[in-house]
């Protein structure tokens, strides 16, 4: 399926897939959005940082990705890397609700696998560990 930066990279969610079900002790379901013809990889958690979270991740052919993070109690924000007129190409939007775009700490970070370690260190350093959103851009 075709987005705003070209088609799915279905591999690379596999392959992410893959790797959260094999490192990311937290996450308590991993399932595409379909599973014929997946979007997007939704990654469930039990522990957030007011309430239970998701995290929804996109990777485009073209190297673009969005890796999207909710929670039902409000936190919502995003590390995304695609052309914007705004902001930086690799950038993150910020908690509570993702409205701006500023720098990301992961704008050197191209390779699937490690700008999803990254986002996942990001999110347990922060919101598990020490409970504050100020630290999910920090480097």
């Amino acid at each position: 399926m075709d987005g705003p930066v070209g088609p799915v990279d279905v591999p690379v969610l596999r392959q992410l897939r893959d790797l959260i079900l094999g490192e990311e002790p937290l996450s308590e379901s991993v399932t595409f959005d379909d599973p014929v013809n997946p979007t997007e990889l939704v990654v469930g958690f039990s522990t957030g940082y007011q309430s239970s979270g998701r995290m929804e991740i996109t990777w485009w052919e073209s190297g673009a990705y969005r890796f999207h993070y909710t929670e039902t109690g409000g936190i919502d924000f995003r590390f995304d890397r695609h052309p914007k007129d705004d902001a930086p190409e690799a950038h993150f939007h910020p908690p509570p609700n993702a409205g701006v775009a500023v720098s990301s700490v992961l704008a050197g970070a191209t390779h699937p696998q490690v700008v999803a370690r990254a986002v996942l260190s990001q999110w347990r350093a922060a919101i598990v560990d020490a409970e504050t959103v100020e630290l999910l851009n920090e480097g």
